[in-house]
């Protein structure tokens, strides 16, 4: 890794990566340049590097628990602005004479270069730099460096890179593919004039090298002595820095887990788990005595560390650790499954499981097939084995868990529709308890859906099912799951106004549901422009449906609806009444109370004469919904007048309006008292009144 000083120079320039080609005469390739850093370098002069097409760089941020290179911080603050992507790197100090101390050792370390490091959006991913065993076998070796990346995983919620030579790999880890698997990238270090480097671990799994440090000694304008060379493998770093790190509250995707044998005087130590939810998150600690089977788990007092030593008060109970992750959205606990009960000091160690090859999924991801994961090889005797199935984007990131999903077999749901789906499996063995991940599914994809059939059809389980209305206006189509097997599906036409003409829909499920798990889709294929969509669950009023920003709706909602060309889609967890409305005509649901209509006069009523028997009545009134207003003149002493004009007046929008009658009748004479009973009925019958009063001028 990079051994020289430098100093950051401050530039205002910014130039692109520029692709270079292969050396020693081998064919030409396209990558992106890159250096990486430490103390050891000389002064810099940033504006010549990045103008020498220089587009990345690693820099040393720190080294086992308490060293931190004095130049990163100026190496970040340096660099900003110029065009330049940065990532960070730790050189590992393995340590630990036992599984538990070295994930101990592993996770300070992490902590250390997590806090020092602060890896943020646009960045390029965290570097392990594995250059020294410690004296540690291959076994424990490995446990260390999976420590150490799981614990900035579970912080960042970023897979580390790992930097490692093709000797050292084969050396010291065993040209393990384990960490290719479980999908870290590789920082290949092989200095070569070859227009390839050589890449342990069967080409790193097959996915082959990202970065290669090509060299110890590049000739770098702006740097006074030689320097590390390095290449992305592609013509631009962009593709391999991070995104913006998801907000939000933190949320347990995996419980943590506890490594050691549990025994007086030996010590165990946590893993935090896997979490989803806002990032970076940062980790405290509560080790708990539990009953000898397992319940009545009460806090230790001062047992706050990431580690902890059974006493002979804890002998024959069970140990278990909670974990609280906290970041800027808040802040979540989780505790571990308990350990096995405590023996006494002289009972033997037992080594904690590793998994020699990850776990594997089968089957294919498609909504309704059944997907099972294999628990994979381990070592260390586990005697058990918990699995945990996550919902993962496109990308297997930001993975979550899936409530009820803790079996070796999962079946997909709609819910999983273009997500991928991540299995972790935790072993428990005498020496305690450790979790590797199986490679993420390839994106789940629907199941194919039959032709529809008119009028009504009885879901199958496992399959999707479709209905067309029988005049054809629409199809409502199920993904497997979604409706319980055995009901009915109908669908049927139901015009009247105010909906639009062959809009109508009546959708029900026998035996009734009162909420699915999932939405059903109802596809308009031809929808009518400028229309509102509007949903009835029961009784005469309709709901208006608010748009979707993609054809999935959220947790939370029971309807939704998203134009896909010419065929509109309404999704519905519910039974009803389905139609289309007229954008701001009568009947459009947005401005239509939920509740009946409330008339308010703004001011009094005005009455002009107009007559001898005639007057005009106008006042200033306001409506909480949109309504047809009808005006009735009230008898006054004797008189009975009648409304000649004004009435009923459309009123489209809630708000204010004013309102102008023409009333005539004997008796309306200068003074007269005029009385007049306003109405406003709504679009769907129900309706709210006003009485005016005034006297003729």
């Amino acid at each position: 890794m990079a051994s020289r000083v430098w100093r950051s120079v401050a530039v205002l320039a910014a130039l692109a990566a520029a692709a270079v080609a292969a050396p020693g005469g081998a064919p030409a390739a396209s990558y992106a340049k890159g250096v990486d850093v430490s103390r050891w370098n000389g002064p810099i002069d940033w504006l010549q590097v990045v103008g020498d097409g220089y587009s990345f760089l690693f820099a040393k941020a720190t080294e086992s628990t308490t060293f931190v290179d004095v130049t990163y911080a100026v190496n970040r603050l340096g660099t900003q602005g110029v065009g330049l992507r940065l990532g960070a790197y730790h050189f590992a100090r393995p340590a630990g004479a036992s599984d538990a101390a070295a994930v101990a050792s592993a996770t300070a370390q992490a902590d250390h270069f997590v806090d020092v490091a602060q890896p943020k959006a646009g960045d390029l991913p965290p570097v392990l730099d594995l250059e020294a065993n410690g004296g540690l076998g291959r076994s424990r070796l490995a446990r260390w460096a999976q420590a150490w990346l799981d614990e900035v995983l579970a912080r960042t919620g970023v897979s580390g890179v790992v930097y490692a030579s093709p000797a050292f790999w084969k050396s010291s880890l065993g040209d393990t593919t384990f960490f290719a698997g479980q999908g870290h990238k590789l920082w290949v270090a092989h200095w070569t004039t070859s227009g390839a480097p050589s890449v342990p671990a069967a080409n790193w799994g097959g996915t082959g090298w990202t970065f290669w440090q090509w060299t110890d000694c590049a000739r770098v304008p702006g740097v006074a002595h030689c320097s590390d060379g390095d290449r992305a493998n592609g013509p631009s770093v962009l593709p391999f820095t991070l995104p913006v790190f998801p907000r939000g509250a933190p949320a347990a995707s995996s419980p943590p887990t506890i490594v050691g044998a549990a025994r007086v005087g030996a010590r165990l130590a946590a893993v935090a788990g896997i979490w989803s939810g806002g990032k970076p998150v940062s980790f405290t600690y509560q080790w708990q005595r539990c009953g000898a089977a397992g319940g009545g788990c009460a806090p230790l007092p001062g047992a706050t560390l990431d580690t902890y030593a059974p006493t002979a008060a804890d002998l024959g109970r069970r140990i278990a650790v909670s974990v609280t992750a906290t970041g800027d959205g808040g802040s979540a606990t989780t505790a571990s499954p308990p350990s096995l009960p405590v023996k006494p000091a002289a009972s033997g160690t037992a080594s904690s499981p590793v998994a020699l090859t990850p776990p594997e999924l089968s089957g294919a991801p498609q909504v309704g097939q059944r997907l099972r994961g294999t628990a994979g090889t381990w070592s260390g005797s586990p005697t058990s084995f918990a699995y945990r199935w996550r919902r993962c984007n496109t990308a297997g990131a930001s993975c979550a868990a899936i409530a009820g999903a803790t079996g070796p077999g999962y079946t997909a749901t709609p819910g999983d529709l273009r997500a991928t789906l991540s299995l972790v499996v935790t072993a428990t063995g005498p020496g305690g308890a450790q979790s590797a991940t199986a490679p993420t599914s390839a994106v789940v994809v629907a199941a194919p859906v039959p032709r529809a059939v008119a009028g009504s059809l009885v879901a199958q389980p496992g399959l999707a099912g479709a209905v067309v209305a029988s005049d054809g206006r629409a199809t409502v189509t199920w993904q497997p799951g979604a409706v319980p097997a055995g009901t009915t599906v109908s669908l049927r036409p139901t015009d009247g106004p105010p909906a639009l003409p062959r809009t109508g829909l009546s959708l029900t499920l026998t035996p009734a549901r009162r909420m699915l798990p999932w939405p059903l889709d109802v596809a308009y294929p031809a929808a009518p422009l400028q229309q509102i969509a509007g949903f009835s669950p029961a009784g005469p009023a309709w709901l208006p449906l608010g748009t979707l920003a993609t054809p999935t709706l959220p947790a939370g909602l029971s309807q939704g609806v998203y134009a896909d060309g010419s065929t509109l889609h309404v999704l519905t967890r519910q039974a009803g009444r389905i139609a289309l409305f007229r954008r701001g005509g009568w009947g459009d649901p947005r401005r239509i109370s939920p509740r009946p209509p409330v008339l308010r006069a703004s001011t009094g009523a005005h009455v002009t004469r107009l007559g001898p028997d005639a007057v005009l009545l106008a006042a200033r009134l306001s409506t909480t919904s949109q309504a047809q207003v009808k005006a009735t003149a009230l008898a006054t002493r004797g008189a009975r007048p009648t409304i000649l004009a004004g009435s009923p007046l459309d009123v489209l929008a809630p708000g204010g309006f004013t309102m102008q009658l023409r009333v005539a009748g004997p008796g309306l004479g200068r003074g007269a008292l005029v009385r007049v009973r306003l109405t406003a009925r709504d679009p769907w019958g129900r309706s709210g009144a006003l009485t005016l009063v005034g006297r003729a001028r």
